[in-house]
């Protein structure tokens, strides 16, 4: 069962319960539609302790700010389950930097269950129980919802809530919570710091990474971003990839009038283009940062940089193994890049007590130095 929230001032009264409350943490899933928006719409906000759930209405309530106090609360943390989407729109929908939280997916990482775990599947595994899937598809931002769509959306939360105190034993027995902290504080700042994303880099396919196309593509995305977000589109709505590596391709943004390009849209890219192609400062001041972005997503090395990154893999690999976890969440493409490099400034933490205690930062010179 569960409770419903339908107005703000329902949702006053839950947050004043839960601010009075001896709750130490709480499980949260969403449920929302993006297929035709920038912004997604929030439909509902499903909270759950160990008894008791609540379905918040987002519609309904109409503004769901005063959630902000709950998710801000640092005495009670925040469970979610690949959770990365429902912290950028609880963020949108309540100006909060949810704090402290958890990610159950992390944890079963760390807990030896595969790192990409489906909720799906641990309920399975930790719970022996099977989730209903057959309200998968269903448009949260249509009213009035049914009963069974509110317990689905309900019952992620719950399951949340009922996985979550296993894997904090699981950990607890492994000597891993605090490296799940780890991991939280790290997500907390790429999310709270989230800029412009890395799409552009895509557009620097094979054949077009000579200066100055990674400028232009990097410029011609957050150009199309602004005017997603402007008109609150999908980025597609507004120029697909294609369209904009033809740009890179010709040199030139002619082409795009005849491709049903609307024609606000279309004035204001030549007025865009043309201004870009004269403003060389801008472009002589990014070249380097946006050279190396394009290097290393395209993993551009030469034959000695290859050949030393293949050997921080298996060495990571060799670790990552012993640890029974994916090899990618104990040292990432970039922190062995950049060990390969002798560069160890990413390595902290839980990191650095593996790769000393498995003694292999004797194999880099000046390893102590450089390692404190």
């Amino acid at each position: 069962m569960y409770l419903k929230i339908k107005t703000k001032k329902e949702l006053i009264e839950l947050v004043n319960y839960i601010e009075n409350s001896s709750i130490s943490w709480l499980a949260i899933d969403t449920e929302f539609f993006r297929e035709t928006t920038y912004y997604p719409i929030l439909s509902l906000v499903q909270i759950a302790t160990s008894s008791q759930t609540w379905v918040i209405d987002a519609i309904s309530c109409g503004d769901i700010a005063p959630l902000k106090l709950t998710l801000e609360n640092p005495n009670i943390k925040k469970i979610f389950h690949a959770g990365d989407q429902d912290w950028g729109i609880l963020k949108q929908y309540t100006g909060a930097k949810t704090w402290p939280f958890t990610d159950t997916q992390f944890m079963a990482a760390f807990a030896k269950f595969g790192h990409g775990a489906s909720l799906e599947k641990l309920v399975s595994e930790l719970l022996g129980r099977i989730i209903d899937k057959s309200q998968q598809k269903t448009n949260w931002i249509n009213r009035p919802l049914k009963d069974e769509q509110l317990e689905y959306a309900a019952q992620d939360a719950k399951f949340v809530a009922s996985i979550y105190p296993i894997l904090e034993q699981k950990l607890d027995g492994l000597g891993r919570t605090a490296w799940v902290y780890e991991e939280m504080e790290s997500l907390f700042h790429k999310y709270d710091n989230a800029k412009f994303d890395k799409d552009w880099l895509k557009l620097c396919a094979k054949g077009m990474m000579k200066w100055p196309i990674p400028y232009y593509a990097y410029e011609l995305a957050k150009w199309r971003e602004d005017w997603a977000k402007k008109l609150d589109v999908p980025r597609r709505h507004i120029l697909a990839d294609a369209l904009l590596e033809k740009v890179l391709q010709k040199n030139s943004v002619n082409h795009i009038e005849s491709c049903g390009c609307l024609p606000e849209i279309y004035d204001d890219l030549k007025i865009f283009w043309q201004n870009m192609k004269k403003d060389k400062s801008e472009l002589i001041e990014n070249q380097k940062q946006l050279e190396q972005m394009v290097a290393d997503h395209y993993q551009i090395f030469n034959r000695d940089q290859l050949k030393l990154i293949k050997v921080w893999q298996g060495k990571a690999k060799k670790i990552a193994d012993e640890l029974v976890i994916p090899v990618f969440l104990f040292l990432n493409k970039k922190q062995i890049q950049q060990l390969a490099n002798k560069d160890s400034s990413a390595i902290i933490g839980w990191r650095l007590e593996q790769l000393r205690q498995f003694d292999l930062l004797k194999s880099m010179k000046g390893s102590e130095g450089e390692f404190g």
